[in-house]
């Protein structure tokens, strides 16, 4: 059951359909510059395939590394794929299969790289072709199996059928009637689906498995369904195969009037096919008919004129078939002496035959072994070249692992250098900051300090030597207490502010109470407030706290001195909090003159400076600036918010008690 004929169609089908254009492919190929203009070097190739298609192997031989240069610089990897693809087509067709696959290899790789799934398939189903063709039925199911895979990916159901058929016609040419069956159908199934011309041939070769599995009735079924689907799309060739096959049929069930009718309508549809093999087969079966039927002048006449035509189409097969029915015809005449010529020349040609068909068997056999071992030597080079390459890359990677290597000690040592000179320049400028902060500080201390103890000591030195009377003293000691009060808390601002510069400054958190804290802050700053006429609310509820009780005493009377220096009489301060879900927030709130939105951003920066009370009250600018650190030391943040004119509020935050 060869097939050749439809596995042929089928290659030509896989490859590249060609049209004509105006430019010829060396005015063409100077133009592609880029990836961008893939679509014209796809163009390129549909000229290069029209080239070995009519017959112009050399002159399309010698495009190829013009095509092949030109793809990989635009780096169109389904390009370099195409080309070596159509090279491969090239050394198919000249039967030189070495160089084929070498080239459909090579194919694959590119097809590969440009995820082209169809590419790939058609590969597989050239060397399935090439396989089929060397009698390689195993490796001719691999490749069709492969290809089929593809196909099915990509979903191209009307190649798929093509490729199904070519399968089953595999398995039906070595008797694996039940796999041709399957593939046949699964053929037959798409060609329906997308309304094939070809349906009617796949019936045909189903028809033939059912008539080899004594399935009479299903195969004239499936043979009238051909006949009709030909007749619709006017295949006359399978039209004329499907005659056959009923002529055949009714011919085995003796219905020789029906068998004639079918045969005789085969006849006439293979010669408007042009077939003239099917003609005269089919006239030689047309003899056997008349032999049957005792019209034997009649089937002399057509054994004879189909035994010429056969003579010139060298179909050894039925040649035989002819002089077997040559004999059986003299032998029902009673000539048995022309019968026995024709059995004879029966038997010289069969036993040519089979002895042709031995040596073709023998030079296939040798052609294989020469095929594999000329594959064996190019895997060999291919193999010493991957060695090669291989050994070359390592090199490189080497070379290129140790320049990385040099490279990143470089890099790191020049960010160590770029990291050491950022530090050094950050620790001048932080030493230059510190520098004029404790200048300015100094100069506040020497100042302010010296004024204190300088107003005390004159005070002091009046009242020894009775130049104030004790009344008049009286009335400066509030005066004298609030100096000595401001003296106070300045000290100990400058005590935590050198604390925290030398980094000697550790919370030690313990549970209290800050109303209690705040209770006694107030009793402390009332007798201020009073002599400014200045209002302490304290509102706070019992709020118990995780922080370092001494900590929170200092930023509490920071802030409350902060609130009283910056109000007017009238003015009042109000304490107040509010539980939130881990902390509470604790907030300090004045009416007094506000703070100018200038000056928001400066409050706890690095850069230090003050700003007289409503009543020319100093300071040194570092109670903010320890309160923020003091507070964060507690994890814990502070905030303020002020409206000028309206007063300020400091809000801070403290972790709950357990």
């Amino acid at each position: 059951m060869k097939k050749t004929t439809l596995i042929v169609g089928l290659l030509m089908l896989l490859c590249y359909s060609g049209f004509s254009q105006n430019k010829s492919l060396d005015s063409i190929l100077p133009t592609i510059k880029t990836q961008k203009d893939s679509v014209v070097f796809d163009n390129a190739m549909k000229h290069f395939k029209k080239l070995w298609l009519t017959g112009k192997y050399e002159t399309a031989l010698s495009y190829e590394n013009k095509l092949l240069s030109i793809s990989k610089k635009i780096q169109y990897n389904k390009g370099i794929g195409d080309v070596y693809t159509q090279i491969g087509n090239v050394y198919n067709y000249t039967q030189q299969h070495i160089k084929a696959f070498h080239n459909y290899d090579k194919a694959i790789i590119y097809y590969k790289i440009a995820n082209y799934p169809r590419g790939l398939a058609i590969i597989n189903n050239n060397k399935s072709t090439i396989e089929q063709g060397r009698g390689n039925s195993e490796q001719a199911i691999h490749y069709i199996l492969k290809a089929n895979l593809y196909f099915e990916r990509i979903k191209d159901g009307l190649v798929l059928s093509s490729t199904y058929n070519n399968m089953a016609n595999i398995y039906s040419d070595i008797d694996k009637l039940e796999l041709a069956e399957k593939y046949y159908k699964k053929s037959i199934a798409l060609k329906k689906q997308h309304n094939s011309k070809k349906l009617g041939a796949s019936l045909n070769n189903l028809a033939l498995v059912y008539i080899a599995q004594k399935r009479i009735d299903s195969a004239e079924i499936l043979t009238k369904e051909s006949l009709k689907i030909s007749k619709q799309n006017n295949s006359t060739l399978s039209e004329s195969l499907a005659y056959n096959r009923l002529a055949s049929l009714a011919l085995d069930k003796r219905e020789y009037q029906k068998s004639k009718k079918y045969y005789d309508s085969s006849y006439y549809a293979a010669l408007r096919a042009q077939n003239n093999k099917v003609a005269a087969n089919t006239k030689q079966q047309l003899g056997l008919i008349a032999i049957r039927t005792e019209k034997y002048e009649e089937a002399e006449r057509l054994l004879t004129e189909a035994r010429k035509e056969l003579i010139k189409l060298k179909t050894t097969p039925l040649l035989l078939t002819n002089y077997k029915y040559s004999a059986t015809l003299d032998s029902a005449r009673g000539n048995f002496t022309k019968a026995f010529a024709w059995q004879k020349k029966y038997q010289e040609i069969a036993d040519q035959n089979s002895s042709d068909e031995t040596t073709e068997k023998i030079t296939q056999a040798e052609a294989r072994f020469k095929s594999e071992l000329e594959q064996l030597k190019l895997l060999e080079e291919q193999k010493k070249r991957e060695l090669q390459t291989k050994e070359e890359l390592y090199r490189y990677r080497i070379f290129t692992f140790i320049s990385l290597g040099v490279s990143i000690l470089i890099f790191i040592f020049l960010i160590f250098i770029i990291k050491t000179r950022k530090e050094r320049k950050r620790y001048i400028k932080e030493l230059n900051e510190s520098n004029q902060v404790k200048n300015k500080l100094f100069s506040i201390i020497s100042h302010d300090l010296k004024n204190e103890i300088h107003g005390l000591d004159g005070t002091l030195n009046l009242l020894k030597e009775d130049a104030i009377s004790t009344e008049e003293f009286q009335e400066i000691i509030p005066l004298l207490a609030n100096k000595t009060h401001q003296t106070s808390i300045m000290l100990n601002n400058l005590l935590n502010w050198s604390k925290s510069q030398m980094k000697e400054l550790n919370a030690k958190p313990t549970e209290f109470n800050i109303k209690d804290v705040i209770h006694s802050k107030f009793t402390f700053f009332e007798p201020k407030a009073e002599l400014k006429d200045i209002k302490l609310e304290n509102q706070l509820d019992s709020t118990m706290v995780f922080a370092d009780k001494d900590m929170f005493s200092i930023v509490s009377q920071n802030l409350i001195a902060n609130a009283i220096k910056f109000c007017k009489p009238g003015d009042s301060i109000t304490l107040h909090s509010e539980e939130k879900e881990k902390h509470y927030e604790i907030c300090f709130q004045d009416t007094g003159v506000g703070i100018p939105q200038e000056n928001l951003g400066r409050l706890f920066s690095e850069d230090t400076f003050t700003t007289e009370g409503t009543q020319q009250e100093t300071g040194t600018g570092l109670g903010l600036k320890i309160c923020k650190e003091l507070i964060e030391l507690n994890k814990g943040e502070i905030k303020v918010k002020s409206i000028l004119g309206e007063g300020s509020t400091f809000c801070i935050t403290l972790p709950k008690a357990s």
